[in-house]
């Protein structure tokens, strides 16, 4: 790990087990969370789509029909969804200078996964560095959701043939 340029924040160092725990818990979650997001997004986004039957199934529950019109159509929580993404990557882009450890993942084969977050400790040491790493630790539990928005496209095509 590269070391900062700037001298290490006191404050910042004090929250390094906040930190370490962010991380390791995204590292554990991550998988889990996108296996969800995935059956989620099949069961309550794409098969209503394909099977009348069980669309009718998923508009007599509450929020699975709320959750299936908004991602279906594309609108609603599907469109905050992609617009929150997008704008947290684009302030890791902007702030890519920023990243903990001196790392710049535009040079370094893109941003690294949570698990390499663990292993390579890229914790920040400095308030620049630490706003970068919880924009990373936020993005990282958003993006185990692009399953639903994947499926949501899908069926939103669909929609559009019928």
């Amino acid at each position: 790990m590269n070391e900062s340029e700037q001298p290490a924040d006191p404050g910042v160092l004090r929250r390094r087990k906040h930190q370490e725990a962010a991380a390791r818990w995204l590292a554990k979650w991550s998988y889990p969370l996108q296996a969800f997001f995935a059956a989620t997004g099949l069961i309550v986004v794409l098969l209503p789509m394909l099977l009348k039957s069980w669309r009718s199934t998923i508009e007599d529950t509450p929020i699975a029909a709320h959750i299936f019109r908004d991602f279906s159509t594309f609108s609603g929580l599907a469109i905050v969804l992609l617009a929150t993404l997008m704008l947290i990557f684009m302030i890791l882009n902007w702030t890519v200078d920023n990243y903990p450890g001196n790392r710049n993942p535009t040079k370094q084969f893109g941003f690294p996964t949570p698990s390499q977050i663990v292993e390579m400790a890229l914790y920040p040491q400095t308030k620049r560095e630490k706003f970068v790493f919880w924009c990373d630790i936020l993005f990282g539990i958003l993006m185990t959701t692009w399953w639903g928005l994947a499926f949501s496209l899908i069926a939103f095509f669909i929609g559009m043939r019928h």
